[in-house]
């Protein structure tokens, strides 16, 4: 009996030092390519997000849609200096609305470094963290640790809900981050910055909600939404009264006044995880 406890002990000893060790090689990494950063890390009180801007404005077009082939094929002069410089700086020195803007470009970079590393896939789920024999994991891509910025490495579930959604009181989050499938909103063709964000973040909720792939909120019948709205149904108000009257401002006539009444039934539509490919 010692020597059976004895075998169970060391079992477990074994278990958690390969846990420690998929923790430290960033949980499984997937394959995930490695940047290394290039300087000391810097907490400035500005960021230009330029590079990333011309990164958009070539390798997505007009409906959100990313053209992954071009952006694998120009990664290391596209993509990979601008990663660098996430990672080599703390935002915790600029504006709560600069801050906000960086890390939802982190978000948004990084998931098209996530997607470029496996291209190609049919979608971003088809890429999994690497399993740990016998230790219970999370089989998602959001749970590897690769997101480096200011000398940490994150996931991207961490960015999103450990930072972003518990650090800035702002639903409209939800129609900036786009992670990579064709029912997210589309990818904006222009980085998020702290000086335009509230410009943008309205921009990018009126497109999606009007987006007839996505949400069909009509006169009458049932208001027909992405599950965005299930997912996250606290970021956007209390109870369907206070989230209906979230979505009001964002339409006319007696749309609005229909949702102003807190009136129509709520529908959640199928999302589609296919990736949101830019295909010729």
């Amino acid at each position: 009996m010692a020597n059976r406890s004895k075998l169970v002990f060391l079992r477990f000893v074994f278990l958690l030092g390969l846990f420690a060790l998929g923790m430290t090689l960033g949980c499984g990494g997937a394959h995930v390519q490695r940047l290394d950063a290039e300087g000391p890390v810097e907490k400035p009180v500005s960021f230009d997000h330029g590079a990333f801007d011309r990164l958009l404005q070539t390798h997505v077009d007009e409906q959100g849609r990313v053209d992954y082939a071009g952006l694998q094929a120009d990664a290391e002069t596209a993509l990979h200096p601008y990663l660098r410089q996430l990672a080599r700086t703390n935002p915790s020195g600029l504006s709560p609305q600069a801050q906000l803007a960086f890390w939802l470009n982190a978000y948004n970079a990084y998931t098209l470094k996530l997607v470029g590393d496996h291209y190609p896939v049919e979608s971003i789920k088809d890429i999994k963290p690497l399993p740990l024999p016998g230790v219970p994991f999370v089989n998602s891509p959001f749970t590897i640790r690769f997101a480096e910025v200011g000398g940490r490495t994150y996931t991207l579930d961490h960015i999103e809900h450990n930072i972003i959604r518990r650090d800035f009181d702002e639903p409209r989050i939800h129609f900036a981050l786009v992670c990579a499938a064709r029912s997210c909103p589309p990818l904006r063709r222009e980085a998020y910055t702290g000086a335009r964000l509230d410009e943008q973040l309205d921009a990018q909720a009126r497109a999606f909600l009007h987006d007839p792939g996505k949400n069909i909120v009509a006169e009458d019948g049932p208001l027909r939404l992405s599950r965005i709205f299930n997912w996250f149904a606290n970021d956007f108000g209390e109870n369907e009264a206070q989230r209906k009257a979230f979505l009001a401002p964002y339409f006319d006539g007696a749309v609005r006044a229909r949702l102003e009444r807190g009136e129509g039934e709520i529908e959640y539509v199928g999302y589609d995880w296919s990736l949101n490919d830019r295909t010729e």
